[in-house]
């Protein structure tokens, strides 16, 4: 067959140009394509219980549920996202832990001790004492009581021991990119001899976490990268070298799609001839991220010409590096 370059060539320039116009509309309108494309929401964090203090809440990365804690925080005027909005930072993960001591009262209570002035009492001192979520008693206030002082704001002397709060965290992710954040809360009175280096556990009574997508996927509008693949079409299956031009995806390597590809491969005819195989792509998929083994191989529809002018129709694969 004879080779028409001239005629290739304007219906391949027309191609182009609706092509170009496509992916034009597609640039503009993508966040709203994507939007409702997605794949369904991801299911609401479950907790789970380990102890009154422990507890494991189980998440899926979720803008949605970022933004709602981040309003549930807004509400409680919260510092630190007041210091983080001011300098316009992205929240990657954010959580509320709330726990609490239970309320007690205790009638008709002994003094710890009564300091006596000769045959006078000076005065009664007293703990105040909480019960952790495991029923075991730590002191967090004292009480002084003069019974004979005559200036009634001398009656009472009261004041609290340092209390120290530990929360410890572990992040986990799985093998099917479920999130795990551990948390549990204890606190410690360090001053007293009888509790020091002891651990009270305090009751967790709500954990809420979220975290937002690693990262925005974006359009990048300029992105050349080479792959190496194979052309399919109705007449040939050629090995190929491509490039594409723009990508869109988290970065610029981790890609979900490709666009504007262009690639040049090699076949052999029935007459053991060999054709160097020109192929344009529009767009490619990466399907890879639905399969267990290969996390980046695209693909999509192709066009093709060899050195003979045949043209051709059907698919092209590539592995981009």
């Amino acid at each position: 067959m004879k080779f028409d370059f001239l005629k290739i060539f304007n219906f391949t320039t027309f191609k182009i140009v609706a092509t170009v116009a496509v992916l034009l509309f597609l640039y503009s309108q993508w966040n709203n394509i994507l939007g409702r494309i997605e794949s369904k929401p991801p299911p609401e964090p479950q907790v789970i219980m380990i102890e009154d203090n422990a507890a494991r809440i189980e998440l899926a990365e979720s803008r949605k549920q970022v933004e709602k804690l981040r309003e549930e925080l807004k509400a409680l005027d919260s510092k630190i996202l007041k210091v983080v909005e001011e300098r316009n930072e992205k929240i990657d993960e954010i959580g509320k832990i709330t726990a609490k001591l239970e309320q007690s009262v205790k009638l008709n209570q002994k003094s710890s001790h009564v300091y006596l002035k000769g045959k006078v009492t000076d005065h009664h001192f007293i703990k105040i004492y909480k019960t952790a979520s495991d029923g075991t008693k730590f002191p967090i206030a004292w009480a002084m009581f003069h019974p004979n002082q005559s200036d009634p704001n001398k009656l009472w002397k009261t004041g609290t021991y340092p209390i120290e709060f530990h929360t410890e965290i572990i992040e986990t992710e799985n093998d099917k990119g479920t999130y795990n954040r551990y948390v549990e809360l204890n606190v410690e009175n360090n001053q007293m001899k009888e509790t020091k280096g002891n651990r009270y556990p305090l009751q967790i009574t709500e954990l809420k976490w979220a975290k937002n997508v690693k990262k925005d996927k974006k359009f990048y509008l300029w992105n050349p990268r080479l792959g190496l693949g194979a052309l399919a079409t109705n007449d040939i299956v050629a090995p190929k070298i491509d490039l594409s031009l723009s990508s869109y995806g988290k970065t610029k390597r981790d890609m979900d799609w490709r666009f504007v590809i262009a690639g040049v491969g090699m076949s052999n005819h029935d007459d053991n001839d060999e054709d160097f195989i020109f192929e344009f792509t529009p767009v490619q998929w990466n399907f890879g991220t639905k399969l267990p083994l290969i996390e980046n191989i695209f693909i999509g529809p192709s066009i093709g010409w060899d050195t003979s002018g045949d043209t051709s129709y059907g698919v092209s694969l590539s592995i981009p590096f």
